[in-house]
C-alpha cells in the first residue's frame, strides 16, 4: 500500500498532468473535509490557481482549468426570486410554504470567469482574428444565444431574471471562443483536461459513495444541498431510498455527469496500462446504479454498445482476449450486489405510464407545453418563466400540482425561446458532431459518443451539461496526439 502510494503520488517522479491531477484530488479532499466557509473556498481556490500557473506557466490555460473544476460547486452567495407565492393552489403550500422561487448565484466559477475576460480581451486587443478560422459552427452558436437573448427580450415579464438565467451558457460559448482563438497550447490543454476529468470524478465518486452510505447528504460545503431530496413519490419510483446527488441538485444530474464522462475513460483504458483507471471506470458504473436514474443507465448502455462496436469492428480489437475466468467471476461478485439493488427501480419500469409514473408525467408535461408553445411559436415564455405560465393558464393541469420544468430539456427551450431556438440547437448539434467526426481519431469518437449519450438523456431531463460540449468542440484535434497516453 506505502508502495502505491509512493508511486502515484511521488511529486518528483510523476510528470505534469499527473502532478495536477493528484494535488488537484487532494485539494477537493481537503476542502471537503475541512469544509470551510464560502470566502475561504474561493480564496482556496486561487491558491489552487497559483499553483496550477506554478506548474503550468500558462496563466489562460491554469484559468479555464479553475474555471470549469469550480463550475461544479454551487457554492457562492445566493439569491432567491419569488416566481409566484402559490396563494391560488392550497395543494402546494405545504410543500412550498416560501412560494415557487428559483435562484440566481454568484459563484466561485464566476470569480474566475470575470478573469478569463479580462485576460481575453488583453490577447485579443494584442492579437487579430483570423476570419478565415472562423467556421459555421461558431456562427451556430452565437446565433441561437442571441436568438435566446432577443426572445427574452420582447417577451419575458421578468427581463432581469430571465437573462440572469442565461449567465452560464454564456460563459461556456465565452470558454468555447477562448479556446478556439485565445490558447495556442492545446495539447497541453487537452491533456490537463482529462487530468482535472479523472480527480473530479474519482472526488464525486468519493462523494456520491458517502452520501449512499449515510442515506442523505454528508452536510459539507461542497454540497447543493443540506436537504433530503425526496424521492418515491412516483408510481414507479422505489420508496424509501436515498439517490445520491454527489455535489449536483439532483441524483439524475449526477447521472448525466457519469453518463458523460464515462466514454473518456472508456478512451483512457484503450490507450493506458495504469490499472487505476479501470478502477475508476468501475466506480463510474457503481455510482450510476446508485443513482437510479434510468435515462441515464440507458444513455450509457448506448454509449457501451457504440465504444464495443467501434472497437470491434473499427479498430479491430478482439476483446475476448482479454476476458478470463478470473476476471468475469471479480465482476460478478462486485456487480451481482448492485443488480439485486436496482431490481426494485427496473421492476417498477412497469408502471411508467400509470398515473403519476414518469412517462405518464412526460406526457401530460408535453401536452400542456405543446400548448403554450402554439401560444407563442417565435419567443416562447420567457427563460425560467414556463412553469408560472403553465400554471396560470391551467390551474387544474399537471404543473399545478407538479411545478417542475417539463423533463425534456429540448421542450423547455422551445417552450421558454420559441421553436426558432430549439432549431438554432439542433443545428448546433448537428454541427458539432459533423466537426468532430471530420477529424477520424479515436479522441473524438469518443468525444462524439459522450455528446449521443447528453443529448439522449436531455429528452428525460430539463438540463444539459453544455460545458462539456462546448468545451470539447473548442479544441483543434488536429494539435492533438494520442500518443502520449501509452504508457
Amino acid at each position: 500500500m506505502f508502495n502505491f502510494f509512493k508511486k502515484n503520488f511521488n511529486f518528483e517522479l510523476n510528470s505534469q498532468e499527473e502532478k495536477i491531477r493528484n494535488f488537484i484530488l487532494i485539494f477537493l479532499l481537503i476542502v471537503w473535509f475541512i469544509s470551510p466557509s464560502n470566502k475561504i473556498i474561493t480564496l482556496s481556490f486561487f491558491f489552487l490557481l497559483f499553483v496550477l500557473v506554478y506548474l503550468t506557466k500558462k496563466l489562460d490555460i491554469s484559468l479555464i482549468l479553475i474555471y470549469f473544476l469550480s463550475s461544479f460547486f454551487a457554492v457562492g452567495k445566493t439569491y432567491y426570486i419569488q416566481l409566484s407565492d402559490l396563494k391560488q393552489f392550497s395543494n402546494l403550500i405545504n410543500l412550498y410554504p416560501t412560494g415557487l422561487v428559483t435562484t440566481i448565484q454568484i459563484s466561485v466559477s464566476d470569480v474566475f470567469f470575470s478573469l478569463l475576460a479580462i485576460l481575453s480581451i488583453i490577447v485579443l486587443y494584442r492579437r487579430k482574428i483570423n476570419i478565415k478560422k472562423i467556421l459555421p459552427i461558431d456562427l451556430a452558436i452565437i446565433i441561437f444565444f442571441l436568438y435566446g437573448i432577443l426572445a427574452d427580450i420582447i417577451i419575458s415579464n421578468n427581463l432581469p431574471l430571465s437573462l440572469l438565467l442565461k449567465k452560464e451558457l454564456f460563459e461556456f460559448i465565452f470558454i468555447y471562443f477562448m479556446i478556439r482563438f485565445v490558447v495556442e497550447d492545446q495539447q497541453l490543454l487537452y491533456r490537463l483536461f482529462l487530468s482535472v476529468l479523472i480527480s473530479l470524478t474519482l472526488f464525486e465518486a468519493f462523494v456520491a459513495l458517502q452520501q449512499f452510505i449515510y442515506s442523505s447528504p454528508v452536510g459539507k460545503t461542497l454540497e447543493a444541498t443540506y436537504g433530503i431530496e425526496s424521492f418515491g413519490q412516483g408510481t414507479d419510483e422505489t420508496y424509501f431510498v436515498f439517490r445520491p446527488i454527489g455535489t449536483f441538485l439532483h441524483a439524475n444530474y449526477l447521472g448525466m455527469f457519469l453518463t458523460a464522462v464515462l466514454p473518456f475513460f472508456a478512451f483512457l483504458i484503450t490507450k493506458s496500462k495504469k490499472y487505476f483507471l479501470k478502477i475508476i471506470f468501475f466506480l463510474i458504473i457503481t455510482c450510476l446504479i446508485l443513482t437510479l436514474g434510468r435515462a441515464a443507465w440507458f444513455a450509457s448502455l448506448i454509449s457501451l454498445l457504440l465504444i464495443l462496436f467501434y472497437l470491434e469492428y473499427q479498430k479491430k480489437i478482439l476483446l475476448i482476449r482479454f476476458m478470463s475466468i478470473k476476471k468475469i467471476i471479480l465482476c460478478l461478485l462486485l456487480i451481482v450486489p448492485l443488480l439485486f439493488y436496482s431490481a426494485p427501480r427496473v421492476v417498477k419500469i412497469q408502471n411508467i405510464s400509470d398515473e403519476g409514473g414518469g412517462l405518464n408525467l412526460r406526457s401530460r408535461q408535453a401536452s400542456e407545453v405543446g400548448e403554450l408553445i402554439s401560444q407563442s411559436p417565435l419567443f416562447g415564455t420567457g427563460t425560467g418563466l414556463s412553469v408560472v405560465k403553465a400554471m396560470e393558464k391551467d390551474k387544474n393541469g399537471v404543473f399545478a400540482n407538479f411545478p417542475s420544468p417539463i423533463h425534456n430539456y429540448y421542450l423547455l427551450i422551445a417552450v421558454e425561446n420559441g421553436l426558432p431556438y430549439l432549431g438554432f440547437f439542433i443545428l448546433f448539434l448537428f454541427l458539432s458532431i459533423k466537426k468532430l467526426t471530420s477529424y477520424k481519431k479515436d479522441l473524438t469518437f469518443f468525444s462524439v459518443v459522450s455528446l449521443i449519450a447528453v443529448t439522449v438523456i436531455g429528452l428525460f431531463q430539463p438540463y444539459f451539461i453544455g460545458r462539456f460540449l462546448l468545451i470539447m468542440l473548442g479544441f483543434d484535434y488536429d494539435k492533438i496526439t494520442e500518443d502520449y497516453y501509452d504508457h
